[in-house]
């Protein structure tokens, strides 16, 4: 490697998994400032109960479902019909025939129920600059120019890709999963060469899934991206709370930084495979719940303490890196939502010809478990 490695780069996975540490995964657009509002004590009990009355009368009037991320603030998931993960919203959000789908979230899980849709129904976000770091790193030049190289070759995008990249794609896949997708991919499409992205860490796990069934690393290519927040989640986060708590249990996002170091304690015995585990955002809520650990720690965006805490009232719950916070995410606050199911306004409309591309990869990730 005499070469500089920037994000967006395509590499053999070997080649990538080494560049980790030596290439610059910071955000590439500006992180906007987290709303005041965004902060439950900045609203009044008196506000509150107004925002949260209207809401509801609002759903009723206008046939309005409500979906939020885990990672939105407590009082936009109290008002929610439906809490998840990108996956568990995309799949309630495509089966609900309800008139309006306000979803607080950010832009590339609103552009996935616009493209998956049904005739008479509208998509609301509450704020258009919940946008994604990860996406961002995606430079779709390089992807056009790989598979020039490799025509016969396999794209697969993670579910944090916009629609320009999603319409590129063979595939796409999320953190719960990957392991399906990947395996699907493998039985058919045989020999061909795989393109993963735009996350290296989540493709470190990729990679040493395809050395635990045997197939050669020689075929896989991944992207040099990251979400700026978990790549903050460093191994030295986990050392030091695992210091300060050593009966605690260790649940870790596959986008962390730390997802290698944690990897491998696991692997080479050091930590039972019970105690520390990788899952997605909502498989960390199962896992809190059937953990026989009082304490677990958790390495994601600190945001999912919220409904691990409900599911799991008797655990206790420390994150990784409590600075570990989603300036996007926070964009979507209690008046945002009430104001776009209020005036009908932020609504998210994709190129026609886009989302007939995008569709059939998403519909894949959609179906395979």
């Amino acid at each position: 490697m005499n070469h500089e490695i920037s994000s967006g780069d395509i590499l053999p996975a070997k080649e990538a998994v080494e560049s980790i540490d030596l290439t610059d995964l910071s955000s590439p657009i500006e992180i906007p400032p987290i709303p005041e509002d965004a902060h439950p004590e900045n609203i009044s009990d008196e506000e509150r109960g107004f925002l949260k009355s209207e809401i509801n009368r609002l759903k009723e009037e206008r046939n309005a479902l409500i979906l939020a991320h885990n990672y939105m603030p407590k009082d936009v998931q109290d008002v929610a019909d439906v809490v998840g993960d990108s996956l568990y919203l995309a799949q309630r959000g495509k089966d609900s025939d309800a008139d309006i789908l306000c979803e607080a979230s950010v832009l590339f899980m609103q552009e996935i129920l616009a493209v998956m849709k049904k005739t008479h129904q509208k998509i609301l976000a509450p704020d258009l600059k919940a946008l994604c770091s990860l996406a961002a790193h995606v430079d779709v030049g390089k992807i056009k120019a790989w598979k020039e190289k490799y025509p016969k070759g396999i794209v697969a995008s993670y579910v944090n890709t916009y629609l320009k990249v999603k319409a590129i794609s063979d595939y796409c896949y999320t953190s719960s999963n990957y392991v399906g997708v990947i395996k699907f991919i493998l039985e058919n499409h045989p020999g061909e060469d795989l393109l993963v992205l735009p996350d290296v860490h989540l493709g470190f796990s990729i990679a040493k899934f395809f050395q635990k069934i045997g197939q050669s690393l020689d075929r896989l290519w991944l992207m040099m991206g990251a979400c700026h927040v978990h790549d903050i989640i460093r191994p030295s986060h986990i050392e030091e709370q695992r210091k300060l708590h050593p009966d605690a249990a260790v649940v870790f996002h596959g986008e962390c930084a730390c997802v290698r170091r944690c990897m491998v304690m696991v692997g080479e015995g050091s930590v039972p495979e019970d105690m520390m585990q990788s899952r997605s955002t909502q498989g960390m809520i199962k896992f809190v719940k059937e953990s026989p650990a009082k304490k677990i720690i958790f390495a994601t965006e600190v945001g999912n303490l919220y409904p691990m805490s409900k599911a799991a009232p008797d655990k206790i719950l420390i994150p990784a890196n409590p600075e570990a916070i989603c300036a996007f995410m926070k964009q979507n606050t209690l008046r945002k939502v009430y104001i776009s199911l209020r005036d009908l306004v932020r609504e998210i409309v994709v190129d026609p010809e886009l989302a007939d591309k995008a569709r059939r990869p998403i519909e894949r990730m959609l179906s395979i478990t």
